[in-house]
């Protein structure tokens, strides 16, 4: 026999006049709660973007306001630029073939309350701008607001509004040493020049405001293949449990690994991630944390450190939580079944995110010959 899902409303004792009514409220109440998705969908900070919105513009800038030193090849840490911004068309074609991918007379403005600080624009077609630099004389001061405005041929123009929050704290080294563990050698190429695997271990300190975000970027120098001397970001993680937060992508940022192809170590260039964490989540005004950096193992580039450079940043709540949302995306991606991720961006009219950061850092010196 088969089975009659209308039965089901029949069976409940209900008429056909009855069940015609109910349905109907039902329509009219599903119509409008879609509606109100999708008006949220689109102007939340929340639900940053839906695929079956029309083509819009994107940007990614996060700024270091403090980030203002170059390279300088005679200081033992390298200054990695960390004030990129980033605009691209977003696509939600069913064929990448077919995408038309130009910015079209595109500008975008940086502007206070009161001026305009930096202006670019293009007449010709670009695929994109990409991690495009600006320049250090650009100032930008805690408690203030800065507005971002872009535009492009055919689509919406973007604006964002950021509030540059106070600088870190001062950050104090409490200690500094090596771990090992026994490395076990796989088949093929090989990096490591002992057989094992070495841990910095690296305990640091600061005050913190409870209402603030931070971030900490680890970058240091030494020696890698061939004793070659070699300068760049570290991979690290966080020792103490008692600091709730997690390592997400800073977009802008590159560092490198080795990658092993049959029997040669290259290096191939990857994504930086740093280390955020929400002020409210620390207890009391101090934050202590143990960074772990791992190396000497097949992976990291660097066989030894000669020096290290602690970045501290205290972020917009706003870049917060678009890097929160990308860690549980990261997470989350290869599940079938897990929730979607709606990424948190402060961009009205578009995607992404706009953020002014501070910042501080702490350099460590170690003995020569190198103790790690």
């Amino acid at each position: 026999m088969k089975f009659n899902p209308l039965s089901l409303f029949f069976s409940l004792n209900y008429t056909i006049s009855e069940f015609y009514l109910s349905f109907k409220k039902l329509y009219i109440i599903s119509h409008i709660l879609l509606f109100s998705l999708t008006i949220l969908s689109c102007e939340s900070n929340i639900n940053f973007y839906r695929p079956d919105l029309p083509e819009q513009l994107c940007t990614v800038g996060i700024i270091d306001a403090d980030d203002t030193l170059s390279v300088n090849y005679q200081n033992p840490s390298l200054y990695n630029y960390l004030r990129f911004i980033s605009f691209q068309k977003s696509y939600q074609s069913e064929y990448p073939e077919e995408r038309d991918d130009s910015l079209r007379n595109f500008s975008f403005s940086i502007s206070t309350q009161d001026k305009e600080i930096f202006s670019y624009y293009s007449d010709s077609v670009l695929k994109n701008l990409e991690t495009f630099k600006l320049p250090a004389v650009l100032d930008f001061i805690s408690g203030e607001k800065y507005f971002l405005k872009a535009h492009t041929e055919g689509l919406n123009d973007i604006s964002a509004e950021i509030k540059v929050p106070n600088p870190p704290s001062k950050i104090i080294v409490n200690s500094v040493h090596k771990e090992t563990e026994p490395a076990i050698q796989k088949p093929g190429c090989h990096f490591a020049l002992d057989d094992s695997i070495k841990y910095a271990i690296i305990d640091i300190s600061f005050n913190i405001e409870a209402s603030a975000c931070y971030a900490i970027l680890l970058e240091g120098t030494g020696f890698g293949s061939n004793y070659m001397f070699f300068s760049g970001f570290a991979d690290f993680s966080v020792t103490n449990n008692n600091v709730m937060g997690f390592n997400a992508m800073v977009y802008g940022l590159k560092m490198f690994h080795l990658d092993c192809t049959g029997d040669i170590n290259s290096l191939t260039k990857t994504s930086v991630k740093a280390f955020f964490f929400d002020g409210k989540n620390i207890q009391g005004d101090q934050c202590n944390i143990i960074l772990s950096a791992k190396f000497n193992d097949s992976y990291s580039p660097f066989y030894v450190f000669t020096s290290f450079r602690i970045k501290l940043l205290s972020v917009p709540r706003e870049l917060y939580q678009f890097e929160k949302s990308l860690y549980m995306y990261e997470k989350v991606a290869e599940d079938p079944f897990s929730e979607p991720v709606y990424l948190n961006g402060n961009i009205r009219n578009g995607n992404g995110i706009f953020a002014i950061c501070r910042s501080t850092t702490a350099s460590i010196i170690l003995p020569f010959p190198p103790m790690f």
